[in-house]
């Protein structure tokens, strides 16, 4: 059975990370890009975790105050009160006891818990991702494939224009304004179709006056369908 796609809000959210090796590294590098507030959990943790960000916290210094810090490390053995307040869990050590073991008191506090490379020990799994600004795309095989998902993603990269992300959050910064002035969801999409038309020609470019321009002339429609 295919997995149910569903993206959530990890923004200042905990997600631990018990294992500290270039596995979970992969793992720590995509929920960081998401905004998690992430603990790492291991007696070893390799230089490259260490590099991720300035934004790094070693519990030995003390007790965590700046609440900028998105990455905290914890240079000892897993203990089962590690994962009390989180929203995810990723077992990523080299022991598959451990791993097993996590996954089972998460699953039992219906905890979101990923074992890597382990399909029938997690709740969930990571697709392959493509990001950028608040465009994300993901491709998932079930777990069956990840050399296959991740081709697949670069082939939808290679044909996605640089300028989607930019025009994705123009139009979101506008969102609003076009809903209080074009009243029908039928017509907000015509005028949105005809805003992309508008990117594609000019190759990304799009100004406040190309927007009003196009609202204007739905207005008038809007006004003659009273």
């Amino acid at each position: 059975m295919a997995y149910f796609p569903i993206y959530i809000e990890l923004k200042d959210k905990k997600c631990v990370v018990v294992g500290g090796g270039k596995v979970a590294l992969r793992k720590i590098e995509i929920l960081h890009q998401f905004g998690a507030k992430i603990t790492i959990v291991a007696p070893f943790i390799c230089d490259d975790i260490y590099k991720i960000e300035d934004n790094t916290h070693l519990e030995d210094n003390g007790p965590l105050e700046d609440k900028d810090i998105h990455i905290t490390l914890v240079k000892r053995k897993f203990v089962d009160l590690d994962i009390s307040e989180a929203e995810l869990v990723v077992a990523a050590t080299d022991d598959e006891k451990l791993n097993s073991y996590i996954s089972a008191i998460c699953r039992d506090k219906n905890l979101l818990v990923n074992v890597v490379d382990v399909k029938d020990e997690c709740s969930f799994i990571f697709p392959a991702i493509y990001k950028k600004g608040e465009l994300v795309i993901s491709v998932s095989t079930g777990g069956s494939s990840p050399l296959m998902a991740a081709k697949i993603r670069e082939n939808i990269e290679s044909v996605i224009p640089d300028y989607y992300s930019s025009l994705i959050e123009f139009l979101g910064d506008h969102r609003d304004y076009i809903k209080r002035e074009i009243h029908s969801q039928e017509l907000r999409k015509k005028v949105y179709n005809e805003f992309i038309e508008i990117v594609e020609i000019n190759q990304g470019y799009m100004s406040l006056d190309m927007i009003n321009k196009v609202i204007d002339k739905y207005k008038i429609l809007q006004e003659g369908d009273c």
